[in-house]
């Protein structure tokens, strides 16, 4: 992936000056001199995240009728950073044939947005990058397990209570007391938030038990590659806050709070965002190599810049894949997901070289074996 490409094309950052939205705009303005980039929101007067003769913010509001009606004319390329709670953004840029990358819906809400378009004749891509991390703990798991077969894909998260949070983040966490589908070997299985702990130890030797959590990387991945089981699990940093979080959802308190009069109190709970701090992810992966024997590997993975940034990275990615495919062939129009981005012209040298460049820290420690990507 050659980052001093010049790409001669407008994206449109929906959600642009939030936490997540303002640096994926600072990565595609650094890494792409002639691109042009669009903050859309709903307050034109907001200031610029960062001054550049090169971007401008824009009128976009994802509760009206025809979100991108007020643009003077059509951006190359779409990335939602902030809810879309009725799709109207997504059927708003389908309906003017805008490539979109969306980092947003949570599982249910990716589904029905799923189903939408499968009844749409849709004439551009559309990347659903709503898993963990805008998709990069997908892709990351599909970089290490491409060489095998019958895969089982375990993602830990370590959330650092101090790190940087926008305010859409709690929408993952703020369903705890709903049970969720996983494939477990091919199969379906109902399962619940916050239980089948599993020890973990993360890059920076905090050791604990991380617990489940609904995010579709569980869906995507045996849908759309070589993997049969996946499942995502998540701790804090801190134990008191992991096991109390445990305890509400175990004692029935979350659910009894779980009504809309208590979204203040729920999101008191959950959203206390810090300064910055890093972001730890272990994925474990169990497969059979070419000679059918079973290997098991351990993928270190580690932002510095926290979360957002990795955030803001997932959606980078996907967005300069579109925009490169744009240029050389076209994509087909259909629904992607991140980890298909290893077959519509990215390589996994392209992958890990992306997030090395931007401080990601990758380290294999597979048995045998210690290789360090960043």
């Amino acid at each position: 992936m050659n980052s001093k490409q010049g790409l001669k094309n407008i994206v449109l950052i929906v959600g642009g000056y939030g936490v997540v939205g303002s640096q994926a705009a600072q990565i595609l303005h650094d890494r792409h001199p002639d691109l042009e980039i669009w903050l859309g929101g709903r307050n034109q007067n907001h200031p610029l995240p960062f001054e550049s003769n090169r971007v401008r913010i824009v009128s976009v509001n994802n509760t009206a009728a025809d979100p991108l009606a007020e643009l003077d004319h059509n951006p190359t390329l779409i990335i939602n950073s902030v809810n879309d709670p009725d799709d109207r953004l997504l059927l708003s840029a389908m309906k003017r044939k805008i490539p979109l990358v969306d980092i947003t819906r949570w599982t249910e809400r990716f589904q029905q947005s799923i189903q939408r378009l499968q009844a749409l004749e849709l004439q551009s891509p559309v990347v659903l990058a709503s898993g963990w991390m805008g998709g990069t703990a997908s892709l990351l798991a599909t970089v290490f397990s491409n060489s095998l077969r019958e895969v089982t894909v375990n993602i830990h998260a370590l959330y650092s209570l101090k790190d940087k949070a926008g305010p859409d983040s709690t929408a993952y966490m703020d369903r705890l007391s709903i049970p969720f589908e996983i494939i477990n070997n091919q199969a379906k299985q109902i399962v619940y938030p916050m239980t089948d702990p599993v020890r973990v130890r993360f890059a920076n030797e905090y050791e604990t038990k991380c617990y489940r959590l609904d995010t579709p990387d569980h869906m995507t991945l045996p849908s759309s590659t070589h993997v049969t089981s996946a499942s995502f699990r998540i701790a804090f940093d801190s134990k008191v806050s992991t096991y109390g979080l445990v305890s509400l959802v175990k004692t029935g308190i979350w659910k009894r709070i779980s009504e809309d009069r208590f979204r203040g109190l729920r999101k008191g709970i959950l959203y206390n965002p810090g300064s910055g701090s890093a972001h730890h992810l272990v994925i474990q992966i169990k497969g059979y190599n070419e000679s059918g024997i079973l290997e098991e590997r351990s993928i270190s993975i580690t932002d510095p810049s926290g979360q957002t940034h990795l955030t803001a990275l997932g959606a980078v990615i996907q967005a300069e894949n579109l925009l490169r495919a744009q240029a050389d062939r076209g994509w087909n129009s259909g629904v992607y997901f991140p980890e298909n981005a290893l077959t519509t012209g990215m390589s996994e040298a392209d992958v890990l070289d992306f997030y090395r460049e931007h401080g990601v820290e990758i380290v294999n420690r597979s048995a045998g074996v210690h290789e360090r990507y960043a």
